[in-house]
């Protein structure tokens, strides 16, 4: 690991550290500049997002299915590799976009970790300028704190959190109330919650329960983790899902977040209008469909009785 350390660092670490220093530059509070940079991330990586949630979404909905086919030619390995890729191109699912934002956020999300240990560590510690810290920063980000200031590690508007966000968060009158951890487990479980189709099918398909399991094993494993590790980090992981939130409140809607919060059936989301045109289109389609294959079934009558006419004419003539 040590020899793989400063390629890791020139990858990820550095550049995400100049990152937040520029945005610390633009705001200078150490906390909004996490969420801004945030924000940043999360627009640029926008497009895999939205493609990772309908993903998801789909092979929820397909699972059922999957399961059938599964039941029907589980023991032919070949058949059932076969059927299964059909299922996927005639319901347009791609597995694999479930899995590629997946694998773009976790090095993020530990470039971040080992980058808010070098915060804490270091950058809070020791002035930036001539610092070994001041060598990655690129020429367009400006220092932006004085020759002999220390980079301000603390969120003006979370004010229990007196030691920085290097530093993991002490908790909120007592110990054991801390409070990113609790919320980053929180909105994490709206997020899985809502990840959920509203309808879904009932399946038998263990990896499908092993799914629907891990959307509430998931928020707990985030608060444990988040529990000890650097404030900074929970911010982050707060703001990327609250933004996750919107995202699948604008793509997919309220997913099963309805079943707790039921008021929440009565207010529209963008998704539902998305859901009822492609609902109307299927319809029409399925409409046109029905008509052409009535006027191919007239056509052939129509041919069928010419064809009985003629033998008819043939016989008398005989």
């Amino acid at each position: 690991m040590d020899a793989f350390a400063p390629v890791w660092n020139f990858l990820l670490v550095h550049p995400l550290l100049s990152l937040l220093i520029g945005a610390y530059d633009l705001i200078p509070d150490f906390g909004l500049a996490i969420v801004l940079l945030t924000v940043g991330i999360r627009l640029v990586l926008y497009p895999l997002f939205v493609a990772q949630i309908r993903s998801q979404r789909a092979m929820q909905e397909v699972a059922p299915a999957l399961n059938e086919l599964k039941q029907k030619y589980g023991k032919d390995r070949q058949r059932m590799g076969e059927e299964q890729m059909k299922l996927y191109r005639e319901r347009g699912v791609n597995p694999a976009m479930g899995c590629l934002p997946l694998l773009i956020q976790m090095p993020i999300l530990f470039a971040m970790y080992a980058a808010f240990l070098q915060v804490g560590g270091g950058l809070g510690q020791e002035p930036l300028k001539g610092s070994d810290y001041a060598r990655f920063l690129p020429p367009f980000i400006p220092n932006p704190v004085g020759p002999d200031e220390t980079l301000d590690l603390t969120a003006h508007w979370l004010p229990w959190l007196t030691g920085g966000l290097g530093q993991a968060d002490p908790g909120l009158f007592i110990e054991y109330f801390k409070v990113l951890p609790i919320l980053a487990g929180l909105t994490q479980l709206i997020a899985s919650i809502m990840a959920m189709p509203a309808d879904q099918p009932k399946s038998q398909d263990p990896q499908a329960k092993m799914m629907q399991s891990m959307a509430y094993y998931f928020p707990i494993i985030t608060v444990v983790f988040a529990w000890s590790f650097p404030s900074g980090l929970a911010v982050y992981w707060v703001t990327t899902t609250v933004f996750q939130i919107v995202q699948q409140y604008v793509v997919t809607g309220w997913g099963q977040l309805t079943r707790w919060v039921p008021f929440l059936k009565a207010i529209p989301t963008p998704a539902d209008r998305g859901m009822r045109r492609a609902q109307r289109a299927a319809i029409e389609e399925a409409h046109a469909d029905m008509k052409a294959a009535g006027a191919h079934a007239d056509a052939g009558t129509t041919n069928g009785e010419g064809a009985r006419r003629r033998g008819r004419r043939k016989r008398r003539r005989g």
